[in-house]
């Protein structure tokens, strides 16, 4: 009952195609097409922040639950009572059902569940926030349409599940040391700029409208995200994309199709918006910002990663630059908002 993993199996690098470079012909994407005549952008400057209001707060939460995830900040102590909130380990039983009927892989007893970690199908865990540790709760689902089960996919089912105990997670004022910060009030302020960066970063996108896509950076897109499961499938299972998809009955076309809908035109949505305010304001990317900044990734994550020329070519230069356009398009923004 798991979530169908992502067709590009390394998310990070489906999340950050963002951008390329400036209004120039040397970039990788878009080079050859004419984004201001295709996105109609949001207005991206002025745009208003009330750091007090509750969208904003709820992207500021996420970000606290975001680290404790990540980092597996919850108590070693089990309770027996309370709220389950974003971040608790949680030891549930629980039976899915369909038209009435258990269904096979929807049973488990004693199972770890940790809220927020979108493990499961989606409502699964979100249901049991507010729940109370002890409780039973009937979780009325549907599988999404593309689910690997033919049985289940698209199908209306109902868990019954049982919240036995939780791990709850840890407050910022008892992990933020752990972080590296000197104080509590350093970290709060790291947390509020990266809640500004993700406030402006939605603003921006869900505003912009891309009314025309590229054939030529879609196929692009398309191969890279297809080369990009075809390395991970040899080195964690020793088999390439062609057989993975053999062995489950599966034509590459079909695939691709997929891949296109439900990768590559989103990863679209989001970066032709960055790459035509970079045009619309005559910002470029250079070579050397480019080395630039793969040099600071070494630095940061040791040697052990590569080398710069075993980056480019196990990545793509065009993920670098999209580190930097992305940088480059916020900053931006950042710069021109309205901050209160």
């Amino acid at each position: 009952m798991k979530r169908i993993l992502s067709l590009c199996l390394v998310a990070i690098t489906a999340m950050l195609l963002l951008a390329g470079c400036g209004a120039n012909k040397n970039r990788i994407l878009y080079s050859e097409f004419n984004l201001l005549e295709n996105v109609t952008l949001a207005e991206y400057k002025g745009i208003k922040v009330d750091t007090q209001s509750k969208s904003f707060k709820e992207i500021y939460n996420s970000l606290i639950v975001q680290l404790v995830l990540e980092n597996n900040f919850q108590s070693e102590i089990s309770v027996t009572e309370g709220i389950i909130d974003n971040g608790d380990i949680v030891n549930i039983d629980y039976v899915g059902k369909k038209n009435g009927v258990a269904f096979d892989g929807g049973t488990a007893k004693a199972y770890d569940l940790i809220i927020g970690s979108n493990s499961f199908i989606d409502g699964f865990e979100s249901g049991l926030i507010g729940k109370n540790v002890g409780s039973k709760v009937n979780l009325n689902l549907t599988f999404p349409e593309d689910y690997h089960s033919a049985d289940l996919a698209g199908q209306k089912v109902v868990f019954e599940v049982k919240i036995n105990s939780a791990k709850k997670a840890l407050e910022p004022k008892d992990f933020y040391a752990k972080l590296g910060y000197e104080t509590f009030e350093k970290f709060e302020e790291n947390i509020k700029e990266n809640a500004i960066e993700n406030y402006l970063y939605t603003e921006f996108i869900e505003n912009s409208k891309v009314k025309k896509y590229s054939e030529k950076d879609q196929k692009f897109l398309l191969q890279a995200c297809l080369n990009s499961i075809d390395k991970n499938l040899q080195s964690q299972s020793n088999m390439t994309l062609e057989e993975y998809l053999k062995s489950l009955n599966q034509r590459m076309d079909d695939f691709e199709k997929t891949a296109i809908k439900q990768q590559v035109t989103p990863m679209m949505d989001v970066q032709m918006p960055f790459y035509t305010l970079l045009d619309n304001e005559g910002i470029e990317v250079t070579q050397k910002e480019i080395d630039e900044s793969i040099n600071k990734i070494i630095a940061d994550y040791g040697d052990s990663i590569g080398t710069v020329e075993q980056l480019k070519e196990y990545y793509g230069e065009y993920y670098f630059e999209s580190l930097i356009v992305r940088e480059k398009a916020l900053e931006f923004i950042r710069k021109n908002a309205k901050i209160s």
